[in-house]
């Protein structure tokens, strides 16, 4: 059986043909022993590979350990969303011109406030019943607690409300409250703080800005109470102004008269601009007529209500009642009973000089 000799000269690595017993390149000759020689020659001399051989283990790398991120991290982040949403609403309210806290829709943005002129009004009147009195009037060029306020010239109303009345009496200043300025001209409160009604018995202070130039006096400025449909009333913020036409007049009666067998007395009239909860209409005022009736009858006499069969009569005139106190019935023997009777009629012109 043939040998098989190896497929490269083991004297020089070149290759041989099956059957060569002779390298062609360098002469070695080609046999099982020196192949098996320099087989195992080539296997100690060859280097073993990396993969086989273990590595120790301080040699592999650690995994990084993931660090979370600690209470102050997530404080921090927070901060920022919230800086960054805080600086977004401000932005979009000047967008769509809202006014946000800190921010003045007119004015300085210095909080100093400038010098103030005060002046003592202590001036009282009657608006729907309630007693406001005009206590002082101030002027700045500027009021810093006013979120509103112009910087050329503003005026500030201080009012105390009264109500004495027994019933709840509500308006807003900005539908009844006008300044005059010299000229005529009709300006709106620009601020105003106060409550929207005043309960039976109470009392309270209001507070109204305007916007007038400083070039003006307050002595020179009328403050007008009054819807443009309501009697209105001038209130000159001179301190010492006459508002003797504002005022109740009473007139003393004596009349007597008989009606359903009973015995009227009228006792009075009282012409006034308003009544509680009720400010009279323009170009009218309130007659409260006063009555006393006495039953000498029998029997218990029941005239019913003063609105069915009351009325007042002024020229061409003529009113039904608008509120009363006269009771319906009077007892047998009754004498003295009082009552009123409200009605609402067209004022009398001043009589030409």
């Amino acid at each position: 059986m043939a040998q098989t000799p190896p497929r490269f000269c083991p004297g020089c690595g070149a290759p041989t043909a099956v059957g060569q017993r002779f390298c062609a390149n360098c002469g070695q000759e080609i046999t099982p022993a020196l192949l098996a020689q320099h087989i195992s020659q080539r296997t100690s001399q060859a280097p073993q590979p990396t993969w086989a051989k273990p590595i120790p283990a301080a040699t592999y790398p650690r995994a990084r350990e993931m660090r979370r991120p600690g209470r102050a991290g997530f404080v921090f982040v927070l901060l920022v969303i919230l800086i960054f949403i805080g600086i977004g609403a401000y932005i979009t309210a000047g967008l769509l011109g809202l006014r946000l806290p800190g921010f003045r829709s007119g004015g300085s943005s210095s909080n100093a406030q400038p010098p103030v002129t005060t002046q003592r009004v202590n001036t009282t009147v009657t608006y729907a019943g309630v007693a406001i009195t005009i206590l002082s009037a101030q002027q700045s060029q500027s009021f810093s607690d006013d979120p509103d306020t112009t910087t050329t010239g503003m005026v500030r109303l201080h009012i105390q409300e009264q109500n004495k009345t027994t019933t709840r009496v509500s308006w807003i200043y900005n539908d009844i409250a006008h300044l005059i300025l010299p000229g005529g001209k009709n300006l709106a409160p620009v601020f105003v703080q106060a409550k929207v009604g005043i309960a039976p018995g109470a009392t309270q202070q209001s507070l109204l800005d305007f916007a007038v130039p400083t070039s003006m006096k307050i002595s020179q400025l009328v403050l007008r109470l009054g819807a443009a449909n309501e009697a209105q009333m001038d209130i000159p913020l001179t301190g010492h102004a006459d508002l003797s036409k504002y005022a109740l007049k009473t007139t003393n009666l004596n009349g007597q008269m008989i009606y359903l067998g009973l015995n009227w007395t009228l006792v009075s009239a009282t012409s006034q601009q308003s009544i509680a909860g009720q400010q009279a209409s323009k170009g009218m005022s309130y007659i409260i007529v006063t009555l006393k009736v006495d039953n000498t009858l029998s029997q218990e006499a029941i005239p019913g209500s003063a609105f069915d069969y009351m009325r007042l009569r002024s020229g061409s005139a003529t009113a039904s009642p608008k509120n009363t106190t006269l009771p319906v019935s009077f007892e047998t023997g009754e004498m003295g009973k009082s009552g009123t009777v409200t009605f609402l009629m067209p004022r009398a012109a001043p009589p030409s000089p």
